[in-house]
């Protein structure tokens, strides 16, 4: 049955009448069937992967008006052309947030993607309708709801797997990709095998088929009409132009920064990016037109002698001489602005000191001195590490043991304390009043606010609790130290040394602030 299917369609394209052109590296085929049905295909010449097929049909009337010549229904891809601006006198404009739903199959599976759906992707739920062979896409908080299907499987009567199917999201967009079938491969095989004969005709041949010249002439046709047809209004017709103008790629500089418009191949539309010219590079600005039209799957900057520019190239050479900027298939020449007033003399002469200062660098063998310095460093700090090791575990028992002896000398203060609050309680509650132990919590209070002025004679330091910490944990350590002797002097000495030789050492590490040679 499937193949008896693909058969008939294989002799319906075989029949039908067909003309070609090669155009920007892209294989345009236009097929005329004998219900006067067209359809026109575009193939990568490259690669033949199919990018756009769209059809139109007679219109019922059978008159070619200028709405049924120029209505197409894309399959496959997506049209670019500005869309009629309707009266806006209202203050009234479409929406950009709309989900755009569009087809562009690769070389092994259908991929549909819609754009504008930001929700996360454990919100879809995606099922297959087999009765009426559709896919349907619900999301659970009920915000969209899509019912598609797709036409190469419709036409073999193939039926839908759910194996077959898979969605991804990413950047807003939800990618839904369905694995080819066999029977679709060897359709394809076969109807790339049928164009090969077909002769194909070059863009500006004076022998180019009539189909393709029509596509020219509807195409300023519907422009003029736009123009001449639409009720005057300067905010509608300015609007139209500015769309027009925005095709290519546009560069001015605004409060130092670089505003790049970039027609986006995916949405249809311009976008303004804004760069700063010296610290960015040409990978960074390929990277946001990427990140902003997920449809870009190839971008690259050429110079104007045809040399390409690589990722890592100083965003600030494109505005010496103009450049082109190609996305996917297809490349703008872009004439950018002088960044800055410069004659070629005084960049030259910089040119030339910079060579000279690299030239004496060279020679005066700083790059060899500063390795042997930093190696001379590394051995002077691990023999400084290898010293100090013995004193740092001696050191680190003692400091161990004056902290338990800390916490000891806290808790029993924290017990004599609480025993004085008993035994005041007992004294005022119990065995005496108040008007007698008035006199005695107020000698208890002064002596307190006593000891800790004295404190501060002592130490100059006011009598805190982390204060006071600090200072007995420093006289429990110096007092154990000098009970095993501890050479406290040399250790210091030697932390000292180690911290100075590792300062120096990631100076000299830092091309920033290098220095040459240390005390």
């Amino acid at each position: 049955m499937t193949e008896t299917i693909k058969s008939v369609w294989i002799e319906k394209l075989k029949s039908a009448k067909k003309a070609g052109l090669l155009q920007n590296d892209r294989k345009k085929i236009h097929y005329t069937f004998d219900d006067q049905t067209e359809m026109v295909e575009e193939y990568d010449a490259k690669t033949n992967l199919l990018l756009i097929r769209k059809w139109r049909q007679k219109s019922s009337s059978g008159l070619k008006t200028a709405a049924a010549s120029d209505l197409w229904t894309f399959e496959i891809g997506q049209s670019y052309e500005a869309r009629p601006i309707a009266d806006n006198t209202l203050g009234m404009t479409e929406s950009t947030t709309t989900p755009i739903f569009s087809r562009s199959d690769k070389n092994d599976c259908f991929e549909i993607r819609i754009r504008n759906l930001p929700y996360p992707i454990d919100t879809y739920q995606l099922t297959i309708d087999k009765d009426k062979r559709e896919f349907v896409l619900r999301t659970t908080n009920k915000k969209y709801f899509k019912r598609f299907s797709i036409a190469d499987l419709d036409r073999l009567n193939l039926p839908l797997e759910e194996t077959n199917l898979s969605y991804s999201h990413a950047n807003n967009t939800l990618i839904i990709s369905y694995k080819k079938p066999k029977a679709i491969l060897d359709l394809e095989k076969q109807v790339h095998d049928e164009l090969k004969k077909l002769n194909m005709k070059k863009e500006g041949d004076s022998d180019c088929p009539f189909y393709i010249l029509d596509v020219i002439y509807r195409q300023t046709k519907m422009l003029f009409q736009r123009i001449l047809l639409t009720r005057y209004n300067p905010s509608i017709y300015f609007k139209f132009i500015r769309l027009v103008a925005t095709s290519s790629v546009q560069i001015e500089f605004k409060d130092g920064l670089a505003s790049i418009t970039v027609p986006l191949p995916s949405r249809g539309e311009s976008c303004v990016f804004q760069l700063k010219p010296f610290n960015t590079t040409v990978g960074d600005f390929i990277d946001i037109l990427q990140k902003e039209d997920r449809g870009i799957d190839r971008a690259s900057v050429y110079l104007s002698d045809g040399s390409r520019l690589s990722r890592n190239s100083p965003f600030e050479l494109l505005f010496e001489e103009p450049f082109t900027l190609r996305l996917n298939e297809t490349s703008y020449n872009v004439q950018p602005p002088t960044l800055f007033a410069s004659n070629k003399s005084a960049r030259d002469m910089l040119s030339d000191v910079s060579n000279s200062v690299t030239k004496l660098y060279h020679d005066l063998r700083l790059n060899q001195y500063v390795m042997y310095r930093e190696h001379e460093l590394e051995k002077q700090l691990e023999f400084l590490r290898e010293s100090v090791q013995p004193l740092n575990e001696i050191h680190h028992q003692l400091a161990t043991k004056a902290i338990r002896r800390l916490k000891w000398i806290q808790w029993s203060i924290f017990a004599a304390m609480s025993f004085q609050t008993g035994i005041l309680f007992r004294l005022v509650w119990i065995d005496y009043s108040w008007d007698i132990m008035e006199p005695f919590t107020y000698f208890i209070s002064y002596s307190a606010v006593f000891m800790g002025y004295c404190y501060y004679i002592l130490r100059r330091n006011d009598m805190k609790y982390m204060n006071m910490s600090d200072y007995f944990y420093l006289k429990i350590l110096h007092r154990l130290l000098q009970k095993k002797n501890f050479d406290l002097p040399r250790y210091n000495a030697l932390k000292n040394e180690i911290m100075m030789v590792e300062h120096d050492l990631q100076r000299l590490k830092d091309p920033l602030d290098r220095i040459i040679g240390t005390s």
